[in-house]
């Protein structure tokens, strides 16, 4: 699979000390009893999973929260992505890392079933999509304002709507903020690049006798790049033989800047015995071979992607009275990201208007070749017109530099509600919230096709500036050939996202002996519009570097009412506590999915008061995004599918039948050699065509956990948790994969997904074709398991009241089946796999413990992430990485309160500097993503250093 509220205290104060202690599933250390007893005496809370306002902090929906003190243990917290990407139950898949696939975006994906499953809240409300994706982009949430995060697994459809499938992120910003605090943190590895740099400051007064408050937020961050080539692991691009031989160097791109050509007969008539070529800087020809003349493209592509932020935040409320309290908020980002590919490959399969560029026209006599190519060529020229087709060849614009995406994001966000009791123990809250993104990519280092197709030819046809290109051999290019084929390229695109959402609540309806029976309920409107503008040459094909698409355009809206009830039946009778809740969300859409229903139902039992049993169970759906509705025709390169590159193909049989319809040359297929090049990446990497479907449905989920709290009355300090989730998708919304179509035609003969796969005349693949479909299903499940405890000390290192802290998460992922095509009898079992289907590696067992120890004025800590082993998920290839072993990263930070009004932190993350794991990328015919490994999971950096301090008045 390819990866693919507080709305808060009502009146609580103390509320991060509540979570702190809480018997919920936390990454957060322990805190004092007192405090969460005073919680317990009257105050009530909203907790994430639930709109009902309730007296203490279990739930029937297990619940990991990450505090600000955690989020402040973190190396780089400036980034809040880093600090969930610890988690075991999230795989990382976008963040500072991601360079190609990349975006310059961070996501959050719950339980690897894609970003787009998890629903991110900020205070309880959707946030601003960076793209058409409808995916909120991590980098846009003032991370120095956070004072939790809540992340709660498992749907969550019928409180929340559409898209928390996984589960959801829910950012706490802080509330009621009063005096001024000023943040700066430093990072640096130990190579001495890769500095982050981060300052933020936060003043907030309440005014009134604290009727009203006022808060404004601003933050500067400032990443500085590092390349693959200053890391000895990424230095050069990785190949792999599928042979079971270690990865090896040599076999990078057959995009080559000396130039590339496959021509049949070439061989024989320029005496050299092969027909696929390349060029030396006289013009004249040898053997090409794919180890040693292959480009490294690797040193110029980023390890860490650079990045410049500026963020804006304003928070106010006023109680006018009981009744009535008006509040606004507004936040804007301006985020700018570059990203680096190395120069430009074209070839013949290169995308050019609705197909591919295909061959490649020489003149015979060119001025650019040695005199006896020129005369091996004219042997070839058979019509006598003066030219060769090259049916396969590639060259690399290295001439021009590298390909770089500039991509500036702004975005904006207003919300303004009022909120108030109604009497009668109801109370309501609604608000309008509009978020829009503007997002520019500005790209440099592409090349117009037909310009170049004309320079090449020799400007046979007399286009207007046209200077003939010299692609037979290194830096042959002229200025003016450059001049004239290169281009720049821009991409505009805009999201906007409008709510607005009405909710009662009444915590304390009645009271069936055993506590307020509470309920909520109320209605919400959404709207989701994007559109996506590539210039004239993205739009039209006409571009060779990034790849092209046509423009997008949508947008749908939902109307829904939601309910929902908890009943607390017993308290302190034959058992200590049970209670019951429901919910429900009636929606409907303008688009496909029309009508829609989401309900859930749980219960809580207790009993004994150490003990508490926890099940849920839900019918999650997520609609079609807009990108999936809408996206224009594009395309992607997602690596060789070939079944006629094997010895079972060139026997008599129903696959040497196929092979030969679809176009592959007899003569190919008993030639093992010519045969095993059809499926050598370093010679053929296909496209694919992939676009939108406005017919789309929703994607429904059924799911549903059961756990329990232990927190025994003999051990205070203690609480543990173990739950058990179960998640099945149906309806899921993703192109086939091409892998899949391979296999389906190939091994299955299926010829309907035979028909999505094109050749050329040599018998190379050249497309694929893979829409979006409601096609596939998917089913997860697995354990999660948490521990907390602190132990008091009393006097110790001057301290009067020290404590050991221990805090500990850890998942076990019992399975992870991903089905490609419902009723077709291909299942991919992900469940500690890596590779070219599963994407990056899920482990079976992943987990974070850190280990602290506070004192009066100082605070330290030790954190060990540890993930678990995982293997290939194709039992048919044998790779070069068929295992990754259990990777161990040790991570120690350092807190002293200087003085009443300065903290001081320091910390060193990936303290013994080791090496991620190695494999290929899947476009050099290995299992791994980029950078020869799956950056955004493991560490690829090394060793790193921060400094940190906080400043409040």
């Amino acid at each position: 699979m390819k990866t693919f509220s507080k709305r808060a205290l009502l009146r609580a104060s103390a509320a991060p000390a509540i979570l702190g202690a809480s018997l919920i599933a936390t990454a957060a250390f322990a805190q004092d009893a007192p405090q969460a007893a005073e919680a317990e005496a009257g105050d009530t809370i909203i907790v994430t999973g639930s709109r009902i306002a309730r007296p203490d902090l279990t739930g029937t929906s297990p619940v990991s929260v990450v505090t600000s003190q955690e989020i402040q243990l973190q190396a780089n917290s400036a980034n809040i992505e880093n600090v969930l990407n610890d988690f075991p139950q999230i795989t990382p898949t976008q963040s500072s890392t991601s360079n190609n696939p990349g975006g310059g975006v961070a996501t959050v994906n719950l339980r690897n079933l894609g970003s787009q499953r998890t629903l991110v809240l900020v205070d309880g409300r959707r946030y601003m999509s960076y793209d058409v994706s409808q995916v909120v982009d991590l980098n846009t949430i003032p991370s120095a304002l956070i004072e939790r995060v809540d992340v709660v697994t498992g749907g969550q459809s019928a409180v929340y709507g559409s898209d928390a499938i996984g589960g959801v992120v829910n950012f706490i910003l802080k509330r009621d903020f009063q005096g001024v605090e000023l943040n700066s943190s430093y990072n640096v590895t130990e190579e001495g690049d890769g500095q982050i740099w981060d300052i933020s400051g936060t003043i907030g007064s309440n005014f009134d006798d604290g009727r009203g408050n006022v808060t404004l937020f601003g933050q500067y961050t400032k990443r500085k790049p590092t390349y693959a080539g200053a890391r000895g692991f990424s230095r050069n691009a990785l190949s792999d033989r599928q042979d079971g031989s270690a990865p090896f160097i040599g076999g990078g791109s057959g995009s080559v800047p000396q130039g590339r050509v496959i021509i049949p007969g070439l061989g024989a008539a320029t005496g050299l015995g092969c027909d696929s070529q390349d060029f030396s800087a006289d013009g004249s020809s040898t053997c090409y071979n794919s180890v040693a003349d292959s480009y490294n493209f690797a040193p110029v592509n980023y390890l860490q992607v650079p990045q410049e932020r500026f963020l804006i935040s304003a928070m106010a409320q006023y109680e006018i009275n009981e009744h009535f309290t008006p509040y606004m908020e507004a936040q804007f980002v301006n985020n700018r990201v570059n990203a680096e590919l190395a120069a430009t490959p074209i070839s013949q399969g290169t995308p050019f208007g609705e197909g591919t560029i295909g061959a490649l026209t020489i003149p015979v006599n060119s001025a650019f070749l040695a005199p006896s190519l020129r005369a091996a060529l004219t042997t070839l020229d058979t019509d006598g017109d003066g030219y060769v087709q090259a049916p396969s060849w590639a060259f690399r614009t290295t001439q021009i530099g590298p390909r770089g995406n500039a991509d500036e994001r702004n975005a904006f966000r207003v919300v303004a509600g009022m909120k108030g009791d109604i009497g009668a123990g109801f109370s309501y809250d609604g608000y309008y919230s509009y978020a829009r993104t503007k997002n520019s990519q500005r790209q440099s280092g592409n090349v117009a096709i037909d310009r170049f197709l004309a320079s090449v030819s020799g400007c046979r046809g007399g286009e207007t500036g046209c200077a003939p290109g010299n692609i037979f051999g290194l830096n042959n290019l002229s200025q003016e050939a450059i001049d004239y084929m290169s281009i720049g390229a821009t991409n505009l695109e805009t999201y906007t996202t409008e709510v607005a959402s009405f909710a009662i609540t009444n915590g304390e309806l009645f009271d069936l002996g055993a506590g307020g029976v509470g309920i909520a309920f109320g209605a919400e409107w959404r709207r989701e519009a994007g559109e996506v503008e590539p210039d004239e040459y993205l739009s039209s094909g006409n571009v060779a570097g990034f790849n092209p698409g046509s423009p997008t355009a949508g947008s749908y809206t939902v109307r829904e009412f939601f309910g929902e009830v908890r009943v607390p039946l017993l308290r302190e009778s034959f058992v200590h506590k049970l209670e019951l809740n429901g919910a429900a969300r009636a929606s409907k859409y303008s688009n496909a999915p029309g009508n829609v229903f989401t309900w859930s139902a749980g219960a809580e039992l207790a009993p004994v008061p150490d003990l508490t049993f926890r099940a849920q169970y839900q019918k999650a759906i997520r609609g079609p995004s807009v990108s999936e509705l809408f996206l224009g025709n594009t395309v992607s390169f997602e690596g060789n599918a070939e079944g006629c590159d094997t010895a079972a193909a060139a026997a008599a049989g129903a696959l040497r039948e196929l092979c030969l319809s679809q176009g592959v040359p007899a003569a190919v297929l008993d030639d093992p050699a010519a045969r095993a090049a059809l499926g050598d990446p370093n010679l053929v990497n296909p496209l694919t065509f992939t676009g939108g479907n406005p017919n789309l449905r929703e994607e429904s989920a059924k799911t549903y956990t059961i756990g329990a709290v232990f927190s025994p009355s003999f051990l205070p300090g203690f609480s543990a948790t173990v739950d058990y989730y179960n998640i099945k998708i149906d309806g899921y919304i993703a192109p086939v994969p091409t892998d899949t179509i391979g296999s389906l035609c190939f091994d299955s003969l299926n010829l309907d997904y035979c028909s999505l796969i094109k050749r050329n005349s040599l018998g190379q693949i050249d497309s694929f074709e893979a829409f979006n479909l409601n096609s596939g299903g998917l089913k997860t499940a697995g354990i999660d398991v948490t521990a907390n405890y602190g132990l008091p000390l009393g006097k110790f290192m001057g301290s009067e009241d020290a404590k050991l802290t221990f805090s500990f998460n850890g998942s076990r992922l019992l399975k992870s089946d991903y089905t490609p095509v419902i009723g077709v009898d291909k299942v991919i079992d992900c469940e500690g796999r890596f590779g070219t289907q599963c994407g990056v590696p899920t482990p079976k067992w992943r987990h974070t413990l850190r280990t602290g120890l506070e004192l009066s004025k100082v605070s330290m800590s030790v954190q060990w992430r540890y993930i678990g082993k995982s293997r290939d998920d194709d039992d048919d290839t044998l790779y070069g990485s068929e295992k990754i072993k259990g990777f161990s990263y040790f991570d120690m930070t350092f807190n002293a309160d200087v003085t009443d009004n300065f903290t001081l932190g320091a910390g060193v993350s990936n303290m013994f500097n080791k090496n991620p794991p190695l494999s290929a990328s899947g476009q050099n015919g290995g299992n791994g993503e980029q950078t020869n490994t799956y950056p955004t999971l493991y560490e690829v950096l090394g060793r790193s250093f921060f400094l940190s301090g906080k400043l409040r008045f």
